[in-house]
């Protein structure tokens, strides 16, 4: 894994596995969710993962 980018809230990891494109999320709390996408090499998935990952947090954390 490759750390790959950080907000206040979450730090990412993404790594390749096969063909799929992992993004892990680690928030402040030391909770942990990932978000996945088959691999295309015409583009780098790895920004759309992390947006989506990182939308899907803060929904979740006003809903708590």
């Amino acid at each position: 894994m490759i750390l790959f980018a950080e907000t206040p809230e979450l730090v990412a990891y993404k790594e390749v596995v096969g063909e799929t494109m992992v993004v892990t999320f680690e928030s402040m709390h030391s909770e942990t969710f990932s978000v996945t996408a088959q691999v295309r090499s015409d583009l780098d998935i790895a920004d759309s993962l992390f947006m989506t990952g990182w939308q899907q947090y803060m929904e979740q954390t006003k809903v708590s």
